[in-house]
């Protein structure tokens, strides 16, 4: 790699396109729409999906518009029509396109039903809470040329200036976590391998997404990137964090009973679809273990929480025709064993992000990394 840290779902039948004109977006904004002009520009579709996010978009198109070296095409998908905001997206923002979504599809339905309406070489998938820095789509176009078939992923940065993410980590009992989360910007530079990109923000060619067939739209909404991610790995697509593409992500963590649910069951869900059945068997020890962590994690929220624990049990057992579907297709199409993955994953769960105590976290990775190790066929990442 260039470089290192410092410190070591069915397709909809009625969509409604607003479509873009694009004398009038010359006019308004200097520069053409046409993706097939012939200025050796990379061609890229931004594809972004809104919920109520009128706030969040009034900041992240204008650092839309500002990026530079690059024939940019930006899709908003309204998930929720009726609320001013395609409206508003008509009159403010000529040169968007604006599809109107026909039922709320969540993050994984939205985005697909975006990319569909996409024209460019590349998609950057981004949510609207997110704000590229100049210059960001640039490197990660430069980083993704480098590396063809890579799934690349920026430093995502919180308003603070710490890091939120560079890069998606996971335990191998599906538990994920935020690489370099809250350590400073300048700890994590250049190019960087990382296991699964963020949802946040992510490059990908479109022809690589056409034929990984978008987000697995059954997860609406969490975890989505992570399934895309490995199924990407298991074809042989690498993963990176261009590290100095920097895009702010004002977000606060929050935790809530229907997202919880969500979580947990997208997480069964990914290792059912992922794993090859002898992983599954080598790893049930680990695997019963983390499923057993997030019942405490249930029990010491409250019963709204482990209500939404056993929903989520409850959903992929009267699902299993879907799952076991999806599940053939992948395992057929694979050409990685899970070893590879395995080897990229960690031990030990994430206890540091997890609890709010360091002590606790260290004396909990202490008790549970030995017996996580039962049955892993190799080291791990820490």
């Amino acid at each position: 790699m260039e470089a290192r840290r410092k410190d070591g779902q069915p397709a909809p039948q009625e969509v409604a396109v607003v479509p873009m004109d694009p004398d009038a977006v010359a006019a308004d904004t200097g520069r053409s729409v046409d993706t097939e002009a012939g200025d050796g520009l990379p061609s890229v579709s931004a594809v972004l999906v809104s919920y109520h996010s009128r706030a969040d978009l009034e900041r992240c198109l204008p650092a839309l518009r500002a990026q530079d070296g690059v024939r940019l095409r930006v899709v908003v998908v309204d998930n929720a029509p009726g609320d001013g905001t395609a409206d508003w997206l008509r009159q403010a923002w000529p040169e968007v396109q604006v599809v109107t979504a026909p039922c709320n599809g969540g993050y994984a339905g939205g985005n697909n039903l975006g990319a569909r309406q996409a024209r460019g070489e590349y998609l950057f998938f981004l949510n609207p809470d997110t704000e590229p820095a100049p210059g960001a789509l640039r490197e990660m176009l430069r980083v993704a040329a480098a590396h063809p078939g890579a799934l690349v992923t920026p430093k995502l940065l919180l308003p603070d200036g710490r890091i939120n993410a560079c890069g998606t980590q996971m335990h191998y009992a599906g538990v994920t976590t935020c690489v370099g989360l809250g350590e400073p910007a300048a700890a994590y530079r250049g190019v960087l391998p990382a296991l699964l990109v963020s949802g946040a923000a992510f490059l990908i060619r479109r022809a690589d997404w056409e034929a990984l067939g978008g987000f697995a739209e059954g997860y609406f909404m969490y975890l989505e990137d992570v399934d895309l991610s490995l199924r990407a790995r298991l074809l042989g697509h690498a993963v990176l964090c261009a590290a100095d593409a920097v895009v702010w992500h004002h977000y606060r963590l929050a935790m809530r009973p229907d997202k919880f649910y969500l979580l947990e069951r997208n997480r069964l869900l990914t290792l059912l679809r992922i794993y090859e059945r002898r992983t599954l068997w080598r790893l049930a020890p680990g695997l019963a273990l983390g499923g057993l962590a997030t019942w405490a994690y249930a029990l010491l929220r409250g019963p709204a929480y482990l209500a939404a624990r056993a929903r989520a049990s409850a959903w992929v057992w009267w699902h299993q025709a879907e799952w076991r579907a999806a599940r053939r297709r992948i395992q057929r199409a694979r050409r990685v064993p899970d070893g590879e993955l395995l080897g990229r994953m960690r031990v030990g769960l994430p206890y540091e992000q997890l609890v709010p105590s360091p002590r606790l976290a260290r004396w909990l990775e202490r008790a549970t990394t030995p017996l996580f190790r039962v049955g892993h066929p190799g080291r791990g990442a820490a």
